[in-house]
């Protein structure tokens, strides 16, 4: 059931979440209000927490929820039975306890059998069997054998990655650049990138969008501000000295 949350003056200008995308810090303080519990537990269903908070938006929740995760606000926990939830890290710190409302949260029922998982994990993918993860045996295949859980090698990311002006969340980017790849060539993305760069030469990096965020919003597509068109159309066409 939802219930009415508080949000404190310092959370403005905390140093985790100021580095998150506008997005990212609405959805995380939503997720707030749909928690199973006063400790903080949510169900772990980006798609669902989507409708809920953000219902019109064209964003990826399984982004979103990424940033937050990354900036080490959220973690994934598994309870004894292989059932996931998300953990709003010292969520009880931050909000008023009422002492009257008992807890049915499931989460809260296994307590004692939580393990965390501290590297997100995309929701498409099978969740793994609970005592691998207790063992630490990431990137185990079934026969025991270590494989490899790094992308493939894209020289067109790498190229997108040096060139964009604020290297953050990484691997969001390339999950988000792979997408991008079918909506447009790398060509089109690269120069939408340049036109990005000239705009924010010189400004701070806080008002430059997540790498992510920028793809996942198809902003390759936008259009140069008008002032820079104007400076550039009298030298294309030689009237500079008229």
């Amino acid at each position: 059931m939802a219930r009415i949350r508080t949000i404190k003056p310092e959370f403005w200008t905390d140093g985790n979440v100021v580095k998150l995308s506008p997005l990212a810090r609405l959805f995380f303080i939503g997720m707030w209000n749909f928690t199973l519990c006063d400790h903080g537990h949510v169900a772990d269903d980006a798609f669902r927490l989507k409708l809920q908070i953000l219902p019109t938006d064209d964003v990826d929740p399984d982004d979103l929820l990424g940033e937050i995760m990354a900036a080490g606000r959220v973690q994934r926990i598994l309870d004894g039975d292989g059932r996931a939830y998300l953990h709003i890290k010292r969520f009880s710190d931050h909000q008023k306890i009422d002492p009257r409302w008992k807890t049915r949260c499931p989460a809260c029922a296994q307590v004692d059998s939580l393990v965390p998982i501290e590297t997100p994990v995309s929701l498409s993918e099978p969740q793994r069997d609970s005592a691998e993860l207790a063992l630490g045996r990431d990137g185990m295949g079934r026969d025991g054998k270590k494989t490899s859980s790094k992308p493939p090698a894209s020289k067109e990311f790498d190229s997108f990655w040096a060139s964009y002006p604020r290297k953050i969340g990484k691997d969001l980017a390339r999950k988000a650049f792979e997408k991008a790849l079918k909506r447009a060539d790398p060509r089109t993305i690269m120069d939408g990138l340049e036109t990005l760069r000239k705009e924010v030469a010189g400004k701070d990096q806080q008002f430059i969008p997540h790498p992510s965020s920028w793809l996942n919003a198809g902003r390759w597509q936008d259009e140069a501000p008008q002032g820079a068109l104007l400076a550039v159309v009298p030298q294309q066409y030689g009237w500079a000295n008229q």
